[in-house]
Parts: structure tokens; sequence; C-alpha cells
């Protein structure tokens, strides 16, 4: 059982935008109502979804020193220290 109606397809490929909120109108809507009858559409959201927060939260604080950009990292170089 895949968790969907029959005849609804499966939402993977429009997530990622979904996750941004880059998607028209249209998509959003059959995106969240898919969302809510679809185990497997709905845990790979939450995976992208917690994956974007923790982006978010990087490019805020680098105390990684990951050189994210906007950050005033090293524009992608490895920090040396000793």
């Amino acid at each position: 059982m895949t968790g969907r109606p029959s005849g609804s397809p499966h939402v993977e490929p429009l997530l990622g935008a979904y996750v941004l909120g880059v998607l028209v109108p249209h998509e959003e809507a059959r995106v969240a109502g898919h969302l809510t009858h679809c185990h497997r559409c709905r845990a790979t959201y939450l995976g992208m979804a917690d994956a974007q927060e923790l982006r978010a939260a990087c490019a805020e604080d680098d105390s990684f020193g990951t050189g994210a950009a906007g950050s005033g990292g090293t524009g992608g170089r490895a920090r040396w220290t000793r």
C-alpha cells in the first residue's frame, strides 16, 4: 500500500521547490494536498524541510567556518589555526 489514492501521482520532483517556497500557487496547493495522504512524500518533505532549516541556521551563524556566502567566511577556503 502506498498511502495515496489511485491516480494521484507522487510529488517528489516538486518537493525541493515546495520547501523553498517557490512554487506557483496551483502547484503549491497540489503538493500540500498530496502531503496530507501520502506518507512517503511527507517523509521526504520533512527530511528536506529539516535540512533547509539547518542550512539556514548555518548561514546565519558561521561559527563552523564554512565560508557560506554572505556569512563573512573565507569564501570556501578552509581556515587553519594552530
